[in-house]
């Protein structure tokens, strides 16, 4: 049973003005953009639960939506961005860039008969990594309250619709799969901005509002031919889409992680060191270092080198930090990157067979999945290479460094007998060593430049300095016959690329697969006849705010009014025949009046399918602005509609002196709350949840109200409230 009261919860001033407000469908919560771009999320209580910048300077939010199921938020902004936010850590699942303003989103979740599960469904949702091991934190500290979260995949296909102002509408499956797109300013010729979007929870209709640059509004009726197979397809694909991009994040942040860690410790200082030692010979103290371990003859400048620039703190330092170093990007190496480009690699296996299918009408090609292939190959030899040089340089590093530190402990006329291992050194060693500072000259990028990193350069977004000799048979049959190449068997990875490098060819393939032009909806999608909306107040003229929902029978309710100046709203219902591609509409003409005077309409939205929700403002004897809140039955109104959309309908009694037009109905199925003290602009409501939000014109002051709340209940809180009603509250940050 529907409640008549509205019990207020809680009345805020918020110090930034409020631009936009939606609600969840799942939880109590409220999100609100703000001026600047910011977007904060909000309980009942107005406790903030989390506050968003935007992503660039001078940037608006154009539009918000939930996804069904409450975990995801939506947020578009004028400098076409489109985030999806996780609402448990505001993290960014999903960013694109969009052709055009997005001026319209809406999220809607496939709800549709249990079926029995097909071979195809079963294999697709099969997942294979739960037989490879488990990737780790991406932490790097260990600490029991971070912990990685890897998102889940979702397991009900969801739209959400995307409407821009260039007339162009895109619908991305779980909110990151493009799977079709339709410009209607190329298929109508006419030029204009999506208002609103609608969609059943059936996927059986598409419903755009659009208003052209000329000012005239249609609702574009597009049906989607029956086609639950085809959806199938699409939730199969936008399924791996969305494993892939989970597998791509944690990719992307495991490489952040190793350029964090090698960045803390480098071997700068004593690269500069060397450096300086002959900076009009880079080559002598390579010369000076082989003298004095081959033949025991120290130099003069060496001698100083070691004593002056040298200390055996500073030595025993600098050796403890590179091995550190090395080992914890080796564990990242090993234990992460691997890891986590096996799972992408066995990823792509299945979706290369999905290529061989049905696939390929969404635009899965199998040269894109065999190009990614190719490119996760080549990533993980690169790494293998990463984990060669790795060890390579721990091995040179501290046998140069214990020589080096040994030679300064003699020169320092120390007993160097105490530490045998300062003097333990095998001839293989000897060799390697000379070797290393045989080639410390030749690996600079300038004339004065000394690199003892090998491994440094591999994080670097460029060609390699110095890259890895393999000196293998295999790398010399290759050398030797570069047709071999062209061979799809046999994998390569550039010689000369670094990780980083390889990272970037990485990313970019695997992002092309689903980056191909849909064609699946272009024999999908039937055009009804548009139906243009005409009120005699003028609705053509000026900004319009369309709130549409759906009914059983493919009906179609609408609501329009203007943002500024309007005294009446249009209220339609529409009913599509897919036989014909006709569409039948009938509308009225409603209005509130106050002693036969029409008052201002601010905001009309659909509470449910059974009320609409209403916003006017009047004044009260002493000449008072305050606002009146109205839940009005749809019901009253529709049987109240005509073809000709003639007729006009009064919120409430008409005075005794009221104008007597024959058409006018007068609607009492409504409730009504007074806003005292508060005259309102706009407003955000919620039938799931039972709640609602107003703001005032001043976009500073906001309250909460719940709805459908019994009449006692009501009465109680308005004798509670009076008392309070003025108070000056602040805007409460948790």
């Amino acid at each position: 049973m529907y409640g008549n009261g509205m019990k207020q919860l809680e009345e805020r001033h918020v110090p930034t003005k409020v631009l936009k407000m939606e609600w969840s469908n799942k939880m109590d919560l409220l999100a609100i953009a703000k001026e600047h771009g910011e977007v904060s999320l909000h309980r009942l209580t107005w406790q903030r639960v989390w506050s968003l910048a935007a992503p660039k300077d001078k940037t608006l939010v154009t539009a918000l939506a939930w996804r069904p199921d409450g975990k995801q938020l939506a947020i578009a902004y004028d400098s076409c961005d489109l985030l999806l936010v996780d609402v448990e850590n505001k993290d960014i699942a999903f960013s694109k860039t969009t052709e055009s303003k997005v001026t319209s989103l809406m999220w809607v979740q496939h709800e549709k008969p249990q079926k029995k599960d097909t071979i195809d469904s079963v294999l697709i949702k099969m997942n294979g990594l739960d037989y490879l091991p488990k990737l780790q934190s991406l932490v790097l500290r260990d600490t029991p309250e971070e912990e990685n979260k890897i998102p889940k995949v979702q397991d009900t296909l969801n739209l959400l619709l995307v409407g821009m102002a260039n007339c162009e509408v895109q619908i991305l499956a779980l909110g990151i799969f493009l799977c079709g797109s339709i410009k209607l300013a190329e298929i109508f010729k006419k030029e204009g901005t999506v208002l609103n979007i609608y969609m059943p929870v059936d996927f059986s209709y598409l419903y755009v509002a659009i208003q052209y640059y000329y000012g005239s509004i249609e609702i574009v009726t597009i049906k989607l031919q029956d086609c639950d197979t085809c959806w199938d397809d699409v939730y199969d694909l936008a399924f791996k889409h969305d494993q892939l991009l989970s597998s791509l994040d944690y990719l992307d942040q495991t490489m952040k992680n190793i350029l964090e860690t090698w960045e803390h410790v480098s071997l700068m200082e004593m690269e500069l060191k060397l450096s300086s030692y002959c900076p009009e010979d880079p080559e002598m103290v390579s010369t000076d270092l082989l003298e004095l371990l081959i033949y025991g003859i120290l130099t003069e400048r060496m001698d100083q080198f070691l004593k002056r620039d040298l200390t055996d703190k500073g030595i025993k330092k600098i050796g403890l930090s590179i091995e550190s170093s090395h080992t914890n990007v080796q564990k990242l190496v090993v234990n992460q990157l691997s890891e986590v480009t096996n799972q992408i690699l066995f990823q792509l296996v299945e979706i290369s067979g999905m290529s061989l299918k049905k696939y390929e009408c969404l635009g899965l090609t199998e040269h894109s999945v065999e190009k990614a292939l190719r490119s996760v190959n080549g990533f993980l030899m690169k790494c293998n290479e990463v984990q060669i040089v790795i060890e390579e340089s721990l091995t040179r590093y501290k046998l140069f460094f214990k020589w080096l530190y040994g030679m300064m402990i003699k020169l320092n006329d120390e007993n160097s007998a105490s530490d045998p291992s300062l003097s333990d050194t095998s001839q293989h060693e000897l060799n390697m060593l000379a070797e290393y500072i045989n080639g410390l000259g030749e690996t600079g990028s300038k004339a004065k430049d000394y690199k003892l990193d090998r491994v440094g350069q591999y994080f670097l977004d460029g060609d390699l300095e110095c890259p890895y000799d393999a000196r293998s048979q295999w790398w010399s049959l290759l050398q030797d016959n570069p047709c071999l190449e062209e061979n799809e068997l046999i994998l390569t990875a550039p010689r000369g690329h670094s990780l980083t490098r390889q990272f970037a060819v990485l990313k970019a393939d695997l992002m092309d697969i689903f980056a191909q032009r849909k064609t699946f909806f272009d024999k999908t999608f039937v055009f009804h006849e548009n139906v243009a909306l005409e009120l005699p107040s003028g609705l053509s003229h000026g900004r319009t705010r369309v709130s549409m929902v759906d009914l059983p029978n493919h009906k179609l309710l609408v609501c329009c009014v203007r943002e500024l100046g309007a005294h009446d709203f249009g209220f339609y219902e529409l009913m599509a025949y897919s036989d014909t591609l006709e569409v039948t509409h009938r509308s009225t003409t409603v209005f509130y009046s106050c002693n036969g005077v029409k008052q201002n309409v601010h905001d009309v939205q659909f509470y449910s399918h059974d009320y609409v929700s209403v916003l006017t403002e009047t004044l009260d004897e002493a000449t008072n602005r305050f606002s009146l809140f109205i839940q009005l039955s749809t019901n009253s109104v529709r049987s109240h509609c005509s073809t000709n959309g003639l007729t006009t309908c009064r919120i409430g009694q008409p005075s005794g002196d009221s104008d007597g037009e024959g058409s006018c109905h007068t609607l009492n199925d409504y409730t009504c709350r007074v806003v005292e003290n508060m005259a309102a602009s706009s407003f955000a409501v919620s039938g799931t949840r039972k709640v609602a939000v107003l703001l005032s014109h001043s976009r500073h002051k906001v309250r909460l109200f719940e709805m459908e709340v019994d009449d006692e209940e009501d009465e109680d809180e308005d004798s509670a409230m009076d008392i309070t009603r003025d108070s000056n509250l602040t805007d409460e940050t948790v």
